[in-house]
């Protein structure tokens, strides 16, 4: 409902700064804000989203709220008295920055600010996909770059850095390296079954026919989601390497039995659809079966849940009951219990 109601609003980002001079760093402090306006989906600095707290203090010293010794600029230039006055500020007129600055020793300002933030706020990054509010993972991994970019290259600020951070940061960190990740993992989930495959099978044109009519169900699923709009995240990666679990199984039982039949092409073809066709066909049944309910669910893991196994069902038995039969009918290879030329052994 959160994202249905108020997916389109930003996302509040604070930029933290560690112990240091903030005394030296009261022009870098400010200017923190020009430098995040160059990030495309920051929302604008001149707003009220935006919380400069060092900011703030320079223009209550500059409009006379606080009396101390100051530049043209307004910036301070005695030391003791920035932070003394800081300290009264921040506890009267600039209430509202007073979570934003920590303090080394409340009791003795003197002794400096051992930590600060300023907060921005992020453009919604969310899309409209069937309906459903979702993040376009591509747009959130260059916002999240970009601000990191922007505060790896300010100087001057206390502790010689700043960093940015969200909530949200945390999801958009599995968007920026899950596709990656999707590639190794079922990258070696194939080849797994290549391997077990030949060894098992024990004809390599077979064991091939095989790894295709698998391959080409792991695409397939693939460009489903992409047609449904399911986003490849944590939650999608894992069902994917399900799959390939899944539907080697309505392939390799088709494979290995046509290598047990005797006779023409056809005549295996048609003998092993008789003997284990069935068999593979109740199995993706019951697969789906036990999975039916979940159309029912609200939960966006059940539902990706769901539709990657009705895909894995459906798509997977296609390939192993229509494909590999076809193929198997046109370039199969001889029976275990035949010679290459087609004597009975």
């Amino acid at each position: 409902k959160n994202d249905e109601y108020f997916g389109s609003n930003g996302k509040s980002v604070s930029i933290m700064t560690v112990e240091g001079d903030y005394f030296a760093s009261q022009r870098a402090l400010v200017e923190v804000g020009d430098a995040m306006a160059k990030v495309r989906d920051i929302m604008p600095t001149t707003n009220d989203v935006y919380r400069n707290w060092a900011n703030a203090f320079r223009t209550a010293c500059n409009n006379g709220q606080v009396n101390l010794t100051a530049d043209v600029d307004g910036y301070a230039t005695v030391k003791s008295e920035y932070y003394q006055k800081l300290q009264q500020w921040l506890s009267r007129s600039g209430a509202r920055y007073a979570s934003d600055v920590i303090w080394a020793n409340s009791a003795d300002p003197g002794e400096g600010i051992q930590a600060s933030r300023i907060v921005t706020e992020l453009r919604s990054v969310n899309k409209e996909v069937a309906g459903q509010s979702t993040p376009d993972a591509d747009r959130a991994v260059d916002a999240m770059d970009g601000m990191r970019k922007v505060c790896d290259s300010q100087t001057g600020l206390p502790g010689g850095k700043c960093v940015p951070y969200a909530r949200d940061f945390l999801t958009w960190e599995t968007f920026k390296i899950i596709k990656q990740e999707m590639f190794v993992s079922t990258g070696l989930c194939l080849v797994a079954v290549l391997v077990i495959t030949m060894a098992l099978i024990a004809h390599p044109l077979t064991s091939m026919l095989v790894f295709a009519c698998v391959l080409m169900t792991i695409v397939d699923i693939l460009g489903c989601m992409h047609m449904w709009g399911l986003a490849i995240d944590s939650v999608s990666v894992i069902q994917l390497v399900i799959a390939v679990g899944l539907s080697v199984d309505y392939s390799a039982h088709i494979g290995h039995n046509f290598m047990l039949q005797t006779g023409t092409r056809e005549e295996r073809v048609v003998k092993t659809l008789g003997d284990i066709g069935a068999a593979v066909l109740c199995g993706a049944i019951s697969t789906f079966l036990g999975v039916m309910l979940l159309v029912l669910s609200k939960s966006y893991v059940f539902r990706v849940l769901f539709q990657t196994f009705f895909l894995t069902v459906v798509l997977g038995v296609s390939h192993g009951l229509l494909l590999l039969p076809a193929l198997l009918s046109v370039i199969g290879p001889a029976s275990y219990k035949e010679s290459p030329n087609g004597e009975s052994k």
